[in-house]
């Protein structure tokens, strides 16, 4: 019972970034670059204009490393790569999917606490067919905290947060930042290569 109860802390921590916290990115008229969670607005979307960042974790050494940027959106090659895109003034980020439709999970069992989530039933898990956070290294399985407070409490419930732990058995997903992704590729340390994409 422990365990869960820490794993549903470092859960919290890591996902709220209580932890650390996240480095200030600032693009070149001074202003800050932040992770538009889940997704870019859908009317930002659609004004075009946007920067796309390709990003591939290398075989060699697991490192994630810059592919491209481009104005263009690029196609995701294979497996290991990943697509960013920016906004078109520079103060906003977030995984580029394809489609993702979202939806809303209120936590009854945890002061009704609203995550938004895809279920990511009927869609697939090959990220070079559908991109989308049912493929994205940039997305994680979503059990709600609830779970993890009945599982502490109750031996039943402990077998409940196993199923919510299985990615084959839960098909919500959580997007996470691609911050992580953008630094160990250098993006934020060249701003210029943002603005100057073709």
């Amino acid at each position: 019972m422990k365990n869960y109860v820490i794993m549903a802390l470092i859960s919290v921590g890591i996902l709220t970034g209580c932890a650390v916290p996240p480095p200030t990115h600032l693009n070149s008229n001074g202003q800050t670059i932040t992770f538009a969670n889940p997704v870019l607005d859908r009317t930002d979307v659609e004004r075009g204009n946007f920067t796309y960042v390709l990003v591939e974790k290398s075989i060699a050494d697991g490192k994630i490393h810059l592919v491209s940027i481009s104005k263009s959106r690029p196609t995701i090659e294979n497996p290991r790569q990943e697509r960013i895109v920016f906004n078109s003034d520079l103060t906003k980020f977030a995984p580029d999917f394809n489609d993702a439709v979202f939806t809303t999970y209120i936590d009854t069992a945890n002061y009704n606490q609203q995550t938004v989530v895809m279920n990511c039933t009927g869609y697939p898990q090959n990220k070079t067919i559908d991109y989308t956070p049912c493929s994205s290294e940039f997305a994680l399985v979503f059990v709600p905290m609830g779970v993890y407070k009945a599982g502490a409490v109750n031996n039943a419930a402990a077998a409940q947060v196993k199923l919510w732990e299985n990615p084959n058995m839960n098909l919500y997903r959580l997007v996470v930042s691609p911050e992580y992704a953008l630094r160990t590729a250098g993006i934020f340390d060249h701003i210029d290569q943002l603005i100057n994409a073709k």
